[in-house]
């Protein structure tokens, strides 16, 4: 009975990556490719950097501002929920991640970090399903 309330290692980990990490590095990262890319780059770099920061409001804007009911509420909840919490991370990495096709780019080191931090989480994400 007691291994029943011991959730494993793999889902606190993909708990706590999805949460305080994932949104956290990848708006940064958006935020800085959206500094130094030019033209389309930069338009996918927003589109991620608003992505990202709309699921970090659904992630802890609800409970600073005291939403607590209405179709905000639930439009924040589906979208954190989505695809185990998952869908809304992907979502908001597939513009950043289709903007690192560009050939010669400045700072290529963004989109390996970027890589690395996708690939842990469909790691994750796949250990717990």
């Amino acid at each position: 009975m007691e291994n029943f309330f011991r959730p494993p290692p793999e889902v606190l980990a993909f708990m706590a990556f999805k949460k305080y990490i994932y949104l956290q590095a990848l708006l940064l990262l958006s935020a800085f490719r959206w500094l130094i890319d030019a033209k389309v780059e930069k338009q996918l770099a927003l589109a991620s950097l608003i992505l990202s920061a709309i699921g970090l409001f659904a992630l802890f804007g609800l409970g600073f501002f005291e939403i607590y009911s209405g179709p905000l509420r639930q439009l924040c909840l589906w979208w954190s929920r989505l695809a185990s919490g998952a869908g809304m991370m992907l979502i908001a990495s597939v513009p950043l991640a289709i903007a690192a096709f560009r050939l010669h780019r400045r700072y290529r080191w963004t989109d390996m970090l970027h890589a690395v931090l996708l690939i842990a989480l469909i790691m994750l994400w796949g250990m717990i399903i």
